[in-house]
């Protein structure tokens, strides 16, 4: 049956055992339940600023193989720029057995090698020019495939029900400059109006039926996809077009920001 019991601390008051277990466990269970369903990603936090030495990873908390892993503080990161395209990574430890329990560790990796989705996470990519710093701002859509310099989180898995989906920023960015253009499109106004309302991840399978729905197809849609979408319907509905000091993309390559 449902229940809800919870410790009542009064003086001369004897507390169970199962009772303190029943509230050490409540946090834990509650979010098992609540993202049971979630594929692997950020959850929520986790951004990446520049510093003078490196980057700083924001707190955060990613989701792996039904596992939560919590960054409380802000992490330093160092490294070296040498424009070359570099991943911001976690890799995954195997579950270890400890004085107290089950132990999850994960460590923060900044090299380039493309992450093995066997047991890392990319949090974010990017090519750091020498003498430069890097950036996590961005002026407008377009610019969150700038090539050098800038965070690059187009690629980087949000955890969301069932599959993993795309950074919410850039689903917002889109639903903001879109609607500057007084769309009539009954489709388009209703995915920005769900696309402004974003507190996490939208569902995959909302932002795939949206672009069968709206481009007139029927297929499947990487992260990279989905943002060379957006920018389709971007400019379909008289957004501008990229600025022409930005790296236009080739054929069969990845834009890096």
């Amino acid at each position: 049956m449902f229940q809800n019991t919870y410790p009542v601390f009064e003086a001369k008051r004897l507390l169970k055992k199962e009772m303190l277990e029943n509230l050490r466990d409540f946090p834990r269970s509650l979010f098992d339940l609540q993202y049971q369903t979630y594929s692997g990603g950020i959850l929520t936090g986790c951004d990446i600023k520049g510093s003078e030495t490196g980057l700083m990873i924001l707190p955060g908390v990613v989701l792996y193989k039904g596992v939560p892993y919590f960054l409380d503080k802000p992490y330093p990161v160092s490294y070296r720029a040498e424009g070359k395209l570099v991943y911001v990574k976690v890799h995954f430890w195997d579950k270890a057995i400890g004085a107290g329990g089950e132990e999850f560790f994960s460590q923060v990796m900044v090299d380039e090698q493309e992450p093995d989705t066997e047991q890392e996470l990319e949090l974010a990519r990017f090519k750091l020019q020498p003498g430069a710093r890097l950036r996590s701002e961005y002026v407008d859509f377009y610019d969150y495939e700038t090539e050098f310099d800038t965070v690059n989180r187009i690629y980087t898995p949000y955890a969301a029900p069932e599959r993993s989906g795309i950074w919410p920023r850039i689903l917002k960015s889109f639903a903001k400059e879109l609607l500057r253009n007084h769309i009539t499109n009954p489709w388009d106004s209703a995915f920005c109006l769900s696309c402004l309302q974003l507190t996490e991840a939208m569902p995959y399978e909302a932002v795939r039926a949206y672009f069968n729905a709206r481009l007139g197809q029927d297929r499947e849609y990487t992260n990279e996809q989905i943002y060379s979408a957006l920018k389709h319907i971007l400019r379909e509905n008289g957004g501008r077009e990229e600025d022409s000091g930005r790296s236009p993309k080739k054929e069969g390559t990845l834009l890096m920001l």
